[in-house]
């Protein structure tokens, strides 16, 4: 949309710049304090059609990062954007449009509850520094600017029929997933025309009242092609608002293909000793830390940034392993927006639009819209390369139940949204020659089985949810979990016991509780019998079909490392 000159003077500009500590793995050194924040040029404005139902844009400002001191490195660089609806003695709330993330919101169409009343902009531009690469200590450090608009947002033109948008995103215009929800914004409207009535249609079903939530569901659609639409009327006249795709079959998994010459590795369900393939878990930290003589494990899970090639390369030809000659190595990748890795920047890897909801309890971590396949196959794509560069033999994607409930991520989505995601990735990973794990998400373990070639899962013990027996019969996202023999089950039994022709044993699982839970004891430690270690691997460890059960550390920087069956 072409934008006009400026509706509305600004009222004021207010500039400020913090810096705000975020440690990684370890303290943040003093001399982050002598970093410069952003530095901006210009003044910025409110730009656009200042009504409701127009366009308006933060214009006037660019920012570029600040001068570090020697050493340090900006890891990423981002602007953001938040506005708010105010009064005249500016008391302001959120304003009126729907949106899942400030990132996506330098242009913003004003609502209809916005009419009456200011607008104000705050416009914040960061940068996230490394400090420390030996043990990877960032900083984030911001500068915001802030300004309001002098007039006040006009109504919508009386005599003009009423109008809404989609929001909170739409599929892919080819989508394995079958079903969606569609969600819209208040309509904009002229109150002297009436309130809008709002009705939906899908495909050639009949017309049905929109809900006062503004989102609707699909249902299970079939393959083919497929069309909603959203009717908006009142009293100057109707609009309607459609959309159309196609749903496609779900890829098949497509097989390791081995690279350089080399087989494809599939972690097996028991090592050759006949026990659960031990294994190591330490993405909390810089440098791999090798665990030796009785303690000795035969897979390393590993942060894929962090991890250099030549260190990969030395576990593999010389660090010690329980059963092998050498350690295999598992690259771990979050599938979670994190503004300090190197790829981070707003932009052609982790597109505005894409990023939703702070990640609970991690607030330089954002969920991510799956259904915007195409727009994050770059970073999919290049992510896994770096692993099949640096020499991995497996990938672990976290961080992929990003169905979970919108209040929760900032989407609308599906499982079948998360599916069409991951039936992509899973297959981008063995097209570049190495394995791939399964990670939590017992809903569509049953699901993932079939494209992975083995498993992660963090806490199953503590809320007994390991096995498809603790999960039969639970129900949600309209899955209803089985046991092993039935169509859906829910648990990492799974895994273990799937035996194929390259991994008779079945496939690996790695299981994982912390000492934040202060639920499994330490080994010898007096406790009652369920929060014994001892009763810990016996339950998760011992069985035929267990798995490599550990008690860590919440860091996993390698501070505890209680492996089952001994803790040693």
């Amino acid at each position: 949309m072409q934008l006009r000159a400026a509706a509305a003077v600004t009222a004021g500009l207010a500039v400020a710049a913090m810096l705000v500590t975020v440690p990684s793995w370890s303290a943040v050194p003093a001399t982050a304090a002598r970093i410069q924040p952003p530095q901006r040029h210009g003044r910025l404005r409110i730009a656009g059609r200042l009504r409701d139902g127009g366009m308006v844009t933060a214009a006037g400002l660019t920012w570029r990062p600040g001068r570090l001191p020697h050493g340090d490195r900006l890891l990423t660089f981002e602007v953001s954007y938040s506005w708010q609806s105010c009064t005249a003695a500016w008391r302001c709330r959120a304003a009126a449009d729907t949106t899942v993330t400030p990132f996506a919101a330098r242009r913003y169409l004003v609502g209809h509850a916005d009419t009456g009343r200011r607008l104000r902009l705050t416009e914040t531009a960061g940068e996230v520094v490394e400090t420390s690469p030996a043990t990877f200590s960032f900083t984030d450090v911001r500068a915001t600017a802030r300004v309001g608009t002098a007039a006040v947002v006009a109504g919508y033109p009386s005599g003009r029929p009423p109008r809404t948008e989609f929001v909170n995103g739409t599929p892919e215009a080819r989508t394995a997933s079958a079903e969606e929800y569609f969600q819209v914004d208040p309509p904009h409207y002229a109150a002297a025309d009436g309130r809008p009535v709002q009705s939906y249609r899908i495909d050639r079903g009949r017309w049905r009242p929109l809900p006062a939530s503004r989102v609707f569901y699909t249902g299970k659609l079939g393959i083919g092609r497929h069309r909603v639409r959203v009717s908006t009327s009142d009293a100057a006249g109707r609009t309607v608002l459609s959309f159309r795709w196609r749903v496609v079959p779900m890829p098949a998994p497509v097989a390791c293909r081995p690279r350089h010459g080399q087989a494809c590795w599939y972690p097996p369900h028991l090592a050759s000793n006949g026990k659960p393939m031990r294994w190591d878990w330490q993405i909390g930290r810089v440098t791999p830390l090798q665990r030796t003589g009785a303690r000795a494990v035969d897979i390393y899970d590993l942060d894929g940034f962090l991890t250099t090639r030549a260190e990969v390369h030395t576990i593999h030809t010389t660090w010690q392993a329980a059963t092998l000659p050498h350690p295999k190595l598992i690259c771990y990748l979050d599938m979670a927006w994190e503004d300090y890795r190197p790829d981070a920047s707003p932009g052609r890897y982790f597109p505005a639009a894409t990023l939703g909801n702070v990640y609970s309890g991690y607030p330089q971590q954002r969920w991510v819209d799956f259904r915007q396949l195409d727009a994050l196959k770059p970073m999919l794509d290049e992510r896994i390369a770096m692993c099949a560069r640096k020499g991995f033999d497996a990938v672990e994607l976290d961080d992929i139940d990003s169905f979970d409930p919108p209040s929760t991520t900032g989407f609308h989505l599906t499982p079948g949204d998360a599916q069409n995601f991951l039936a992509y990735a899973f297959n981008q990973v063995h097209r570049d020659g190495m394995t791939a794990l399964w990670k939590n998400s017992p809903y569509l373990s049953w699901w993932g089985r079939r494209y992975t070639d083995g498993a992660i899962v963090e806490e199953c013990y503590v809320y007994r949810m390991c096995f498809a027996s603790q999960l039969r019969g639970s129900r949600q996202y309209g899955i209803t979990c089985t046991a092993l023999t039935g169509p859906t089950p829910c648990g990492w039994d799974d895994f273990s016991t799937d035996r194929t022709a390259r991994q008779p044993t079945g496939k690996w699982v790695g299981e994982a509780e912390y000492s934040a839970d202060h639920y499994v004891c330490n080994p010898g430690q007096r406790c009652s019998y369920r929060r014994r270690f001892s009763t810990f691997c016996k339950l998760v460890y011992a069985p035929s079909y267990g798995f490599a059960a550990v008690k860590f550390d919440v860091d996993l920087d390698g501070r505890v490392f209680y492996p089952c069956p001994t803790g040693r």
